[in-house]
């Protein structure tokens, strides 16, 4: 059964055995998906979520939350930011974010239970490969299913477990079974159309994770084979469970760390938009329209005039303006002044997005794009993207990948909690998980402040 090979493969997974790269990867994993919560912690769709959900006290850390709460309530608060505008970590090739749901999960765990480092940072790496490859096998989401909290809900509950258990493989299987025997099956067009709604997605993802890994440890057992069994038949897309004993040994080595807060989907093309910047600058007059072709799946995020912030970042045209006429898709582009922009909204309505046949091999092994930009001298530009800078092993030579949590953490609260948060991950596995937790609360009282 898929469970029992996963749950082996996990059961062998001690980040202290782990090869260097893989640590460093680790850490940065770390750091990003806690930077993306912090850096949407004080939305106010975010804070009134939050603060309807929020009561008592409890012995895990909540950002901006000074009570503490339950482990499973802590998970759920601590990860309802982390897509909220779209900087979530994630895995390509098996179509999902599972550091998102598992580090928010995780740390809490660890935190109440008082667990050492090098048994947090071994849970997070056994629940991040064994996520990648479930997803591998499912082979994506139905047509309509998004996949936050699909996959990644069963990797978290494995994850916990094998934190609690100390890496059990029998307690590890049995928390992949008992969450895929209660598949969570969410809206695409919820996540896509940019509905608020959608950030409660990965954050249940986290909590129930918490929630079936805590009573795998405690006893509760499933129905043995509940992923082939069930949780195949409504959340896979081509399931193929061979597809999950592959060779490669990290699967986070392969994962991805976003560049762009967009989604995914659209980092070829905004890379390509990038690229074609370098070249020289672009002037939004000079522009008479824009071509964008990329693979299908892709091609689908083509609305010209989104309404708010989070349907923006989901948007081809409207990304591709904000590039060429601003440079930098973090300069503001998303906020309620820049989308009644007439300047921007006039470029993006010269935008016009193709599905192309030839790119449709290139994904999901990459994220090909060309962008061919006709300016009104009738001269043309264009930039191609393969697979997207920030992805798979060599993300991290990339420097705005290991820059960007920092610049966005000490823009928001400061170079004196910023360091103090680093340098608490980066100890993680030799300090544990108790300095982390104590910088995050700091961290987040000050992101949270006014």
């Amino acid at each position: 059964m898929l469970a029992l090979r996963l749950a082996a493969r996990a059961a062998a997974i001690d980040v202290a055995a782990a090869p260097e790269p893989v640590r460093e990867r680790l850490t940065q994993v770390v750091i990003h998906v806690l930077s993306a919560g912090l850096a949407a912690v004080g939305r106010p769709d975010v804070t009134a979520a939050r603060r309807a959900l929020l009561s008592g006290a409890g012995p895990s850390t909540v950002m901006g939350y000074p009570q503490g709460a339950a482990p499973a309530m802590a998970a759920l608060a601590n990860a309802l930011p982390v897509a909220a505008e779209q900087r979530q970590d994630g895995h390509r090739k098996a179509r999902g974010h599972p550091a998102s749901h598992l580090v928010p999960a995780v740390l809490a765990v660890a935190e109440a239970a008082g667990s050492t480092g090098r048994a947090t940072g071994s849970a997070i790496l056994a629940g991040y490969e064994v996520g990648a490859r479930l997803g591998a096998a499912q082979g994506g989401t139905p047509a309509g299913v998004h996949d936050l909290a699909t996959w990644a809900l069963p990797a978290t509950a494995a994850g916990v477990a094998h934190l609690l258990s100390g890496g059990n493989a029998e307690v590890v299987a049995a928390a992949l079974d008992l969450a895929a025997s209660v598949p969570v099956l969410p809206s695409a067009d919820m996540v896509f159309h940019g509905a608020t709604g959608q950030h409660l997605l990965l954050a249940l993802g986290a909590q129930l994770g918490v929630v079936w890994g805590q009573t795998a440890a405690a006893g509760l057992r499933p129905e043995p084979g509940a992923l082939e069994h069930h949780y195949s038949r409504f959340s896979a897309a081509r399931w193929d469970p061979a597809l999950a004993d592959g060779p490669q040994p990290w699967a986070v080595m392969e994962g991805y760390l976003k560049r762009h807060p967009t989604c995914a989907h659209l980092h070829g093309v905004n890379d390509a938009v990038e690229d074609l910047l370098a070249e020289a600058p672009l002037v939004a007059s000079d522009v008479a329209g824009v071509e964008v072709r990329t693979y299908r799946a892709a091609a689908a995020f083509a609305e010209v005039q989104p309404l708010d912030d989070l349907s923006a970042r989901f948007s081809i045209p409207w990304t591709v303006a904000v590039g060429l006429l601003r440079g930098d898709l973090e300069a503001g582009g998303f906020t309620p002044a820049a989308l009644a922009d007439p300047l921007l909204r006039s470029l993006a309505q010269r935008v016009q997005v193709w599905a192309d046949p030839s790119l449709e091999a290139g994904y999901p092994d990459g994220r090909p794009a060309t962008v061919v930009v006709t300016l009104t001298d009738g001269s043309i530009r264009t930039a191609h993207a393969g697979r997207p800078r920030g992805d798979g092993p060599d993300a991290l030579t990339v420097p705005d990948v290991v820059s960007g949590p920092r610049n966005r953490l000490t823009a928001l609260v400061g170079p004196t909690a910023t360091d103090a948060l680093l340098g608490a991950v980066h100890r993680l596995t030799e300090d544990g998980p108790g300095p982390v937790a104590g910088a995050l609360g700091a961290a987040g009282a000050l992101a949270t402040a006014g």
